[in-house]
């Protein structure tokens, strides 16, 4: 009986996976249509001088140089993360020669014939041409994504009113009621969770640069606020966060100190998902950190990093649900 259950739940695991695939731009568009809706609308009110935050849904003038704003601050704000890092990179290697320290890195590597015999294994031609391939498809996965949050903002009106119809058409009354509270207590968690996010990146961000500025690494502060925007994604994030940092100490003071910024950026990040994260992500959403542990290993190991992502906030709607059931 047990196999037959688990059975049935990867087949609808998989089915899942094929309609989210299938709709993978239009989520993207969805999600970055309610993530930026709010700085949109408060650009919008400075455009256009309005003194009350309730009064775009009636007053769309100015939307579209607001989305237009936002998007371009958007771009200078991820181009400055890619330039400092370049720079960061660069500026530390000796006579900015990157070739010479990527020998180096090699010579070492090489004295460990295990790490080498990994390193040819998993980063074989054939896997990096079908990295390449899958890179491809995500970007334009986002630049559709970005163009249907574009319409999304800009016609938001004309979709809640038409979702607000279809609502109305297929639901009665009483269900209509409690499905939009239900909807609004979601849309509370989810906005909640972004902001404890985005304060357990900063704090991520200040533990980080206090670390490396202990061992006395160069651009400390700068590689410790990349380190914490990293720190949003899960999981790859904080790798891609301890790159600089070994990086920039293996080329000015050797691999003693790449390897003691790499052990003190690592406690950092236990730190941070084991005593942080949960406390500050989970008391926001209102979730025990307990569960909010557990909702990110269960969900990681089904759906990977984007399981680790969404994992608070979906343990915070099925909170509510719970709740809403128990005292129907």
């Amino acid at each position: 009986m047990s196999n037959v259950i688990f059975d049935l739940g990867a087949q609808l695991w998989q089915i899942i996976e094929l309609v989210l695939k299938a709709f993978s731009s239009l989520l993207i568009g969805l999600a970055l249509a309610y993530i930026l809706n709010g700085p949109v609308e408060r650009i919008r009110i400075i455009l256009t001088r309005n003194k009350s935050f309730d009064t775009y849904i009636s007053d769309a003038k100015g939307r579209v140089a607001a989305i237009i704003l936002t998007y371009l601050a958007l771009f200078v704000f991820f181009s400055g993360i890619v330039y400092a890092f370049l720079i960061l990179i660069l500026g530390a290697l000796p006579s900015g020669s990157l070739y010479d320290t990527l020998r180096q890195v090699s010579s070492y590597f090489a004295e460990f014939p295990y790490i080498e015999s990994w390193i040819n294994k998993h980063f074989s031609a054939e896997k990096l041409f079908h990295l390449a391939g899958s890179m491809f498809s995500v970007v334009i996965n986002i630049l559709l994504g970005i163009v249907a949050s574009i319409y999304l903002l800009k016609d938001k009106e004309f979709f809640l009113c038409l979702w607000d119809r279809l609502l109305s058409l297929t639901l009665k009354q009483y269900t209509h009621g409690v499905l939009c509270e239900i909807l609004s207590e979601i849309n509370i968690v989810i906005s909640t969770f972004i902001r404890g996010a985005l304060i357990d990146s900063l704090i991520v961000a200040l533990l980080s640069s206090i670390v490396l500025s202990i061992l006395n690494v160069r651009f400390a502060v700068l590689i410790g606020l990349i380190g914490g925007i990293l720190n949003i994604i899960p999981y790859f994030g904080p790798f891609f966060g301890m790159v600089p940092a070994f990086i920039v100490a293996f080329s000015t003071d050797g691999l003693v100190k790449a390897l003691l910024s790499i052990v003190g950026l690592f406690l950092v990040q236990q730190l941070d998902s084991n005593y942080i994260y949960p406390r500050v992500v989970g008391n926001s959403v209102g979730v025990h950190p307990l569960f909010v542990l557990i909702s990110i290993s269960v969900l990681g190991s089904f759906a990977g990093v984007w399981g680790m992502l969404v994992a608070v906030p979906i343990c915070g709607i099925i909170q509510i649900l719970i709740k809403k059931w128990a005292n129907r």
